[in-house]
C-alpha cells in the first residue's frame, strides 16, 4: 500500500514519474513500451543526487537494474552530474546527443559553453560543481527512438540539447524551456545559453507538436493542455 502511494504521488502521466526531492533539477522515469517493469531515466540531476534516485527506486519497489537506459537532455552538470554513478549502479546504457557527447565524456574539458559574459559565470559555476566524466554508450541524432520516446534536436541552450517526445502525450524539454512555481512557461536566461536566437527557433519548432504534458528540467511540470500553452507563449513573443 505504501509503495503504491509513493508511485502514485510521483506520477505525472501514464507511465511517467517525476523523481521527488532532487532540489535544483528534475529527473523522470518513463515506462519502457516493450519490457514491463523496465524504465528510461531522463536526466540525472547534480552529482549529489544519484543516491536519492537509487533510494527512490528502492522505496517504490523497483530494482536499480530496472533502469535500462539513461538519456541526458543535454550535458550541463545539473543534468549529467550523476550519470556516471547511476550508469555503474544500474548497468543502464547512457545516451546523449552527438554534439554534447564530447562534454559528457570529457573529450571537451569545459562542461558548459555559453555566450558573452555567461562564459565567465560558467567558469565560476564549474569550479564548484564537479562532474565525473563518463563515456556514453549511445550517440543520439534527431529522429532517433529511445523506447517510446522520439529524439527532437533543439539546439540553443547547448550545442546538443534535445527534447524527448512521447507522441500525442508528453514532451520532455530539458532546459529548452522551464517553468516557474505556478507552472508558467519561461525561457532560460540568455546568459545560460550558447545561442539564444537558435534556442527561440527550437522553441518555435516544438510549439507545432501536440502533447498534453510538458516536463521541464527546472520547474513544475505542466500536466494539462501543455502544447496549447506553449503555442500561446510563442505567439505572445516568448512571454
Amino acid at each position: 500500500m505504501k509503495v503504491a502511494k509513493l508511485m502514485e504521488s510521483a506520477s505525472v502521466g501514464e507511465g511517467i514519474y517525476q523523481i521527488p526531492s532532487l532540489g535544483f533539477s528534475n529527473a523522470y522515469l518513463v515506462q519502457e513500451s516493450v519490457e514491463p517493469g523496465s524504465y528510461i531515466l531522463v536526466d540525472t540531476g547534480t552529482s549529489s543526487v544519484g543516491t536519492k534516485i537509487l533510494q527512490y527506486l528502492e522505496k517504490t519497489g523497483r530494482k536499480p537494474d530496472s533502469i535500462k537506459e539513461i538519456v541526458l537532455t543535454h550535458s550541463d552538470a545539473d543534468h549529467s552530474g550523476s550519470a556516471a554513478a547511476l550508469k555503474k549502479a544500474t548497468g543502464a546504457k547512457l545516451a546523449v546527443h552527438e554534439k554534447d557527447a564530447p562534454r559528457v565524456s570529457g573529450q571537451i574539458k569545459k562542461i558548459k559553453e555559453s555566450s558573452g559574459f555567461g562564459n565567465l559565470l560558467m567558469s565560476i559555476f564549474g569550479a564548484f560543481m564537479k562532474v565525473e566524466r563518463v563515456q556514453p554508450d549511445v550517440i543520439l541524432k534527431d529522429g532517433d527512438k529511445v523506447g517510446p520516446l522520439t529524439v527532437i534536436y533543439t539546439p540553443g541552450h547547448t550545442d546538443g540539447s534535445i527534447c524527448l517526445y512521447k507522441e500525442g502525450q508528453a514532451l520532455f524539454v530539458g532546459d529548452t524551456l522551464r517553468t516557474d512555481g505556478s507552472g508558467a512557461i519561461k525561457m532560460p536566461g540568455n546568459l545560460m545559453n550558447k545561442d539564444s536566437a537558435e534556442l527561440r527557433r527550437s522553441v518555435e519548432m516544438i510549439s507545432k507538436l501536440d502533447f498534453a504534458i510538458m516536463l521541464p528540467g527546472h520547474g513544475k511540470p505542466i500536466t494539462e493542455n501543455a502544447s496549447h500553452k506553449l503555442k500561446e507563449f510563442v505567439s505572445h513573443g516568448f512571454r
